[in-house]
């Protein structure tokens, strides 16, 4: 259960991988088993804030359903040396190559890297997220706008409708045309919590609409939380 996958973080990477139905029990294995306690051991000693795996509710018949999560505290963290996943040998005596085969022909999808801008931290564990991004090139104006009106009315009324928490981040890269450039999270408790949000009911009823510039979402997808770290 993820309690929040941006517990003071300012770094976060997205990383979508389409998983065939016939090696999906062989990748949780080592998800959940391996690369999990790698993660974990990266978290426990400041290399990594958090770890999450991610499964799509509803993906597209040939699209990405898992999506690995990995936040750190700063870019330099982010991008220095070889990565967490390449200390398996040294945590689980094994190597990382060993890790991962066995799984034919995994499509991965590019990485995307946000930086966070507005968090309200998690009260709770979650166990779904809807990320929702948008290609607005009125990122500024959103940022003021969702501190000043949705953050607080969020605050007042997440616990009373099984959010968890949220958060609002920016593109790092890719950058371009056609590309999100924002994008928020919202942690649930429940499945139907998610869906009511995502219905238009729920902490969204009463928000000053007529106060906050449209933001036309291009993709919101609700996510499973298969497993994540503990935070330190």
């Amino acid at each position: 259960m993820l309690t929040s996958i941006a517990v003071s973080a300012q770094i976060i990477i997205f990383h979508p991988v389409k998983v065939p139905a016939d090696v999906n029990e062989h990748f949780l294995n080592v998800e959940l088993n391996y690369s999990k306690k790698t993660a974990q051991a990266a978290v426990d000693n400041g290399e990594l804030q958090t770890w999450a795996l991610l499964q799509h509710t509803n993906p597209e018949p040939d699209g990405f359903n898992y999506m690995w999560v990995n936040v750190y505290k700063d870019i330099k963290s982010a991008t220095s040396g070889p990565g967490w996943w390449s200390n398996s040998k040294e945590v689980l005596g094994v190597e990382s190559s060993v890790l991962s085969s066995g799984f034919g022909e995994l499509e991965m999808g590019r990485r995307y890297i946000y930086k966070q801008d507005i968090e309200l931290p998690a009260t709770g564990a979650a166990s779904y997220v809807i990320l929702n991004f948008t290609e607005s090139d009125k990122v500024d104006t959103h940022i003021k706008e969702l501190r000043k009106y949705v953050l607080p009315h969020f605050k007042k009324e997440m616990n009373d409708n099984g959010m968890i928490g949220f958060g609002v981040a920016t593109k790092v890269t890719p950058q371009g045309k056609d590309v999100a450039t924002m994008m928020t999270y919202d942690f649930y408790d429940t499945l139907t919590n998610a869906m009511i949000h995502l219905s238009g009911g729920g902490v969204i009823s009463g928000l000053p609409m007529d106060k906050i510039t449209n933001i036309s979402w291009t993709m919101r997808p609700l996510m499973k939380i298969v497993d994540s770290t503990v935070p330190k």
